[in-house]
């Protein structure tokens, strides 16, 4: 009995050791790995029609795989250089600008602003204060930052666009084996958890659903923004307005406040830069449609897949954010809502109270 005991304990001590050591072994590759897990959830129902009609699963998933690398990587790709390319573009414009103009030339320019220039009397104890060395030195530091953080992430584009590369080829490989063979796998990892059939149906299922409510509620609406945003930045005229419709995409993640973290900014800028009309209109169209979609479809999708409190989604978002990066965005959502789907087994079947 003592022998069978001490297998045991060697037993699962082995096999700890091996899956971490597996873990870390896939490390390098855990984004492209992680997000291949998120679409082939989302585009497993087309899997499941194509192969119900050819009958070939390994087709089936080729064909998905394909339609995948066509109509989302590769505009994902365009739209990812278009960006940069506007990125660099900015970066150069800026330099250029710190290198022929000074400080001051910067503050005599705003000063001969349409809106600012009717109101130089009553703002003139602002820019006295600007004219402080110490208002300044903060102001060229700051902007030294800025210029610096820009230059080195324009310097390590190449980098990046390799390391990009090589991570598109990991996620095509592995959303097409998902895809084929993900079922098979998940029946497997089933199997090998001791709990009720039932309540892994549970946890499985809750993480199915809440997977389906950040992509259909905050990728799918954050897109919906950024499509507006950009027709709106465009139609004001903008510069860089793909740049910041994407920057525009990706605050819209970030709540309570989301996409009129840009849009305001933005209509603020129009409103004193290009004329009243500009301003109100895109102070109108983020209100009424970019932010409309924040604040109505939004939460109506994600409602109906993301069983937590508010105050808790708002943490595990921001928080799966700032700790994985975008990814994160699916995985804080997704270990709350587990977390909370086992809370409720456990006071099921530990404590046995029906919930």
């Amino acid at each position: 009995m003592e022998r069978e005991r001490i297998y045991s304990y060697f037993f699962i001590a082995l096999i700890i050791f091996f899956l971490f050591s597996a873990l870390a072994t896939l490390m390098p590759f855990v984004i492209p790995i992680l997000w291949a897990v998120v679409i082939v959830i989302v585009t497993y129902p087309v899997h499941q029609f194509i192969q119900s009609r050819i009958k070939r699963p390994t087709i089936s998933a080729a064909i998905v795989t394909s339609v995948v690398f066509l109509f989302l990587i590769i505009p994902l790709g365009i739209i990812s250089l278009m960006v940069v390319q506007q990125l660099i573009d900015v970066t150069q414009k800026l330099i250029l600008y710190f290198q022929e103009h000074s400080y001051r030339d910067l503050l005599a320019q705003i000063k001969e602003m349409p809106l600012i220039k009717g109101y130089i009397e009553r703002l003139a104890p602002v820019f006295e204060f600007t004219q402080r060395e110490e208002f300044r030195k903060v102001i060229a530091e700051s902007l030294n930052r800025i210029l610096k953080f820009l230059g080195d992430k324009v310097g390590k584009f190449f980098f990046l666009a390799g390391k990009n590369a090589f991570y598109v080829f990991v996620f095509i490989l592995t959303y097409f084996f998902l895809l084929r063979d993900g079922p098979a796998l998940l029946r497997r990892i089933e199997r090998l958890i001791p709990m009720n059939r039932e309540d892994v149906e549970d946890v499985f299922g809750t993480i199915y659903r809440t997977t389906l409510a950040v992509v259909y509620g905050s990728v799918g609406t954050a897109m919906i923004q950024g499509i507006l945003a950009f027709i709106g930045y465009s139609i004001v005229g903008i510069k860089f307005a793909l740049l910041w419709s994407v920057v525009t995409f990706f605050s819209a993640f970030v709540p309570p406040f989301g996409a009129s973290l840009i849009w305001f900014p933005l209509a603020v800028y129009s409103f004193v830069t290009f004329g009243i009309w500009q301003g109100i209109f895109l102070g109108l169209w983020g209100m009424l449609l970019i932010s409309t979609m924040d604040n109505f479809v939004r939460p109506l999708i994600i409602k109906q897949g993301i069983k937590i409190p508010y105050v808790v989604l708002f943490f595990a978002t921001i928080g799966g954010l700032l700790k994985f990066g975008f990814i994160g965005l699916f995985l804080g959502p997704i270990i709350f809502t587990t977390l909370f789907s086992l809370f409720k087994i456990y006071e099921k079947r530990i404590l046995n109270q029906s919930s």
